[in-house]
């Protein structure tokens, strides 16, 4: 599966979160075969950053709108290539 990074920024009121609310974002990763490896609180530009893995880019772009949606946040979602990968295709230039 392929990972990607998720930058989120609330558009209002961060009310209600917590524990209970991130559970429902576990489900809703999990409903669409994905996986939330990470979650950052952020200071500065964005809010959160989360590390996900999903099967293709359709799953992720839903679950990130999903989660936007849950969270009232704007989301920009970027796939990563991990390292070892990224260094092995530096090599191939």
């Amino acid at each position: 599966m392929s990972k990607y990074v998720s930058l989120f920024n609330y558009t209002g009121a961060i009310e209600g979160g917590g524990p209970q609310r991130f559970a429902k974002v576990q489900q809703i990763a999990a409903a669409e075969g994905c996986e939330i490896l990470a979650v950052y609180g952020l200071l500065g530009h964005h809010d959160i950053m989360s590390i996900v893995e999903c099967p293709d880019n359709r799953a992720a772009m839903k679950v990130a709108a999903k989660i936007g949606n849950l969270i009232g946040a704007k989301s920009h979602t970027m796939p990563a290539v991990d390292r070892d990968d990224f260094l092995q295709l530096l090599t191939e230039l």
